[in-house]
């Protein structure tokens, strides 16, 4: 048994704070929510602190599906009795090598006396923040199998909805870069062999035929140059994305987009949504449930709203008032918060929005891609077919003149 401190509401408004006795935090927030109370905050007395450190790096992608699966393993493995230690030994055995190197670091260290999440925090390019925090919250607890399963749950939706749309936008992808090398091509090799041709009749070339002369021989001339500024300016918006003024306004830009904002907004919101609800369901507090989803997320709209609501939350402020105050929240996401409060299931609500809004973010992917993909068939057939035209146009000029 330990002792949590608790702060709480009553049912006639008024605050209270306390201490319970429990068995875990989970039991401390059920045995508060009997006796009537809306539950603000509760915390084992002189348990470590559950938020990542500030100065933690973030993880690479290159590992997320690794880490997945090891999560998956470890939670089979530790229902079915194995020790912590061999668990880590059987999972580390099967993984790549740049994986395997890292678990063979964290067994080491678990071995010399280290908790699983210390051990893990201290691998900051394999692990992120949210997996450190809620095995964190499992070894505390004392549920360290049932938490492994909710993070593995978590992580497999949250890459299901990234594969699903990535998917959807690789086609239109493909066929844009095919049509760029298909122009190019063109316009560097077979349209200056005809123009050479259409030259020697010694007519005037028609005006279209001139302008597309013109583009190649711009293409010819200062096509190395424009290729490498239009790499140099794509190195620099990756290098200003990662500055927290270049999120913002790529946010903000990407946000404004008709369709395609909705789409990131409905991604993000997802990802949070389901986020801070495994991590309640783990028993970490909302406050600082928060707190990870906020250094978790690179949506810079969402991050700034979850610092002011995280703020509201310390001064006892209803966090519909933060959700109403930021874009990216929708309507329902802020009566869930607030509803969510002060019924105690909050972690059942954002579970349910986060898969709805995961299941729309697929939709909209799909309906983007219907339309990209007319689009850049017609933008296509439009470069090809004025090629045609201003290649062909002299010819039969030259043809009438003859015929004349």
């Amino acid at each position: 048994m330990g002792t949590y401190a608790y702060r709480a509401i009553d049912q006639r408004g008024s605050r209270k704070r306390g201490t319970i006795s429990a068995g875990s935090g989970r039991h401390a927030r059920e045995q508060l929510r009997e006796l009537g109370l809306r539950i603000e905050s509760v915390e084992e007395r002189g348990a470590a602190k559950l938020v990542p450190n500030t100065q933690r790096k973030s993880s690479s992608p290159r590992y997320r599906s690794q880490v997945t699966a090891m999560i998956r393993e470890l939670a089979t493995l530790l229902q079915v009795g194995v020790p912590l230690l061999d668990a880590i030994d059987s999972v580390s055995s099967q993984a790549k090598r740049g994986f395997r190197d890292a678990m063979r670091a964290v067994r080491d260290q678990v071995a010399s006396g280290s908790s699983l999440a210390d051990a893990m925090s201290r691998e900051a390019e394999v692990f992120d923040e949210m997996t450190v925090g809620m095995i964190r919250v499992g070894e505390h607890a004392g549920n360290l199998d049932e938490v492994c399963e909710q993070v593995a749950e978590f992580r497999e939706r949250s890459g299901e909805l990234k594969d699903r749309v990535l998917s959807a936008l690789l086609y239109p992808a493909i066929v844009m870069l095919v049509s760029v090398g298909v122009t190019i091509f063109l316009m560097t090799v077979v349209v200056p062999m005809l123009l050479q041709n259409l030259t020697e009749i010694g007519r005037p070339l028609p005006l279209p035929t001139l302008v597309l002369k013109w583009m190649s021989d711009l293409l010819l001339q200062w096509g190395f140059w424009i290729v490498g500024g239009v790499i140099s300016a794509c190195f620099v918006a990756v290098f200003l994305g990662r500055t927290p003024r270049g999120q913002k306004a790529i946010g903000d830009l990407a946000f404004a987009t008709p369709i395609l904002g909705t789409l990131i907004q409905k991604q993000a919101l997802s990802r949070m949504s389901l986020v801070v609800s495994s991590l309640l369901r783990s028993g970490v507090e909302l406050v600082d449930a928060l707190e990870i989803a906020q250094k978790s997320t690179t949506n810079g709209l969402l991050r700034t709203a979850l610092v002011e609501m995280q703020r509201d939350l310390r001064f006892g402020q209803d966090l519909r008032d933060a959700t109403d105050r930021h874009k990216i929240f929708t309507r329902s996401m802020g009566q869930v918060f607030s509803l969510g409060q002060q019924s105690g299931q909050l972690d059942r609500m954002l579970l349910r929005i986060g898969m709805d809004y995961d299941r729309q973010a697929g939709v909209l992917a799909t309906r983007i891609t219907t339309l990209i993909e007319p689009l850049l068939i017609l933008v296509l057939s439009v470069i090809v077919g004025f090629i045609l035209f201003a290649t062909v146009l002299p010819i039969l000029e030259a043809g009438n003149v003859l015929a004349e």
